[in-house]
C-alpha cells in the first residue's frame, strides 16, 4: 500500500494511497494507523481475493476503514467527514467506536489509487440553551473578571462543567454569595465562554488561547478540542514557535499533541521554524 501526499495537522487528514494487486489468491493490506489531533485514529484496510473464471484473473477488492478514540479513558465522543473522489464518497459520516471495520467501496482492478480527505469534530452534549443567551430576566449568577463580569444562568453553569456543578451544588462561598472570581481573566474571555456554552460558537481567532486554559481549568474537554482544532487549523511557522511555548507552559497536552503531529506531518516545516526562531521571531 503505497501512501502519497500525506498532509496531517489538527482535525484535517489528506491523503492518496495506491494499491497493486498480484498473482496471489488472498492478500491484506493495512495502512499505518493516523492520528488525528492527538484524538483518534484512522486506518484502512483493502483485502484482494484473485479469482481465475478460465480466460482471465478477476480481482475483487474490498476497501475498509476504522475509526476509534486514540485514549480508550477520553470521554469525547468524534464523527469524521470521510470523502474521497476516486471512490465516489462526498462527506460520509463515521463516528468514533470500538474499532470496528466498516466497508466503504469495492472494485474488481488490479491496480488502482484513490485520495482521501477527512475532517474530525467533536460530538457536542445533547441539548442547546440559546434560547436563554440574551436572558437577562432569570439569570442568577456571575462570573467576575479582572475588568468586568457576565451574567449568566446557575443551571446553565452546572450543566456545562462538572467542576462548576461541584461548585454550585455544594457549600463554596461562591454558592451563597451568587458570584465567583476569575483570576487573570477578561470579561472578553468570560463572555467567550458564555457564547461557547450557550451557542457552542468560538471566537474568531483573537482569545482562543485563554479560553481554552477556561476550557481545560473546568473540565469542559469538547470546549478544550474546538479550540485546539481552531488554533491548529492557521498554524504557521510563526506561530507554531509560540503555541508550543503556550502549550508547554500550562500544560495544554491536547494542543502540544496536535501542533506536533502537524509539524510531524510536515504542515509546518521544522526549518522554517528554526530560521524564524533564529531570526528572533520578527
Amino acid at each position: 500500500m503505497e501512501v502519497k501526499d500525506l498532509v496531517q495537522c489538527g482535525n484535517l487528514l489528506q491523503l492518496k494511497l495506491g494499491i497493486t494487486n498480484y498473482n496471489t489468491p488472498f492478500a491484506t493490506r493495512t495502512s499505518q494507523e493516523y492520528v488525528i489531533s492527538g484524538s483518534a485514529v484512522l486506518q484502512v484496510k483493502a483485502i484482494a481475493a484473485q479469482v481465475n473464471n478460465g480466460h482471465t484473473n478477476v480481482y475483487n477488492n474490498l476497501i475498509f476503514i476504522k475509526f476509534m478514540k486514540y485514549r480508550p479513558a477520553d470521554d469525547l465522543t468524534y464523527t469524521i467527514k470521510f470523502s474521497s473522489a476516486e471512490l465516489g464518497i462526498t462527506n460520509k459520516t463515521f463516528v468514533s467506536d470500538d474499532g470496528t471495520w466498516h466497508l466503504i467501496h469495492e472494485n474488481k482492478r488490479q491496480q488502482y489509487s484513490f485520495d482521501i480527505k477527512v475532517t474530525m469534530d467533536v460530538v457536542l452534549r445533547a441539548g442547546s440553551f440559546s434560547s436563554l443567551h440574551e436572558d437577562t430576566e432569570l439569570t442568577d449568577f456571575e462570573l467576575r473578571g479582572e475588568d468586568g463580569s457576565v451574567h449568566i444562568h446557575r443551571a446553565v453553569l452546572a450543566a456545562s462543567s462538572p467542576v462548576l456543578r461541584r461548585m454550585l451544588g455544594g457549600t463554596w462561598r461562591e454558592t451563597t454569595e451568587g458570584h465567583v472570581e476569575v483570576p487573570g481573566t477578561s470579561r472578553t474571555t468570560l463572555q467567550h465562554l458564555k457564547d461557547y456554552v450557550y451557542l457552542y460558537k468560538l471566537p474568531d481567532s483573537t482569545g482562543l488561547e485563554q479560553l481554552l486554559l477556561l476550557g481545560s481549568y473546568y473540565m469542559m474537554p469538547d470546549l478544550e478540542q474546538k479550540c485546539v482544532d481552531k488554533l491548529v487549523s492557521s498554524l504557521t511557522a510563526e506561530n507554531a514557535c509560540e503555541l508550543l511555548e503556550f502549550a508547554a507552559k500550562h500544560k495544554v497536552t491536547r494542543l502540544l499533541l496536535a501542533i506536533l503531529e502537524c509539524i510531524q506531518g510536515g504542515t509546518v516545516k521544522v526549518q522554517e521554524m528554526r530560521d524564524y526562531f533564529l531570526q528572533g521571531g520578527e
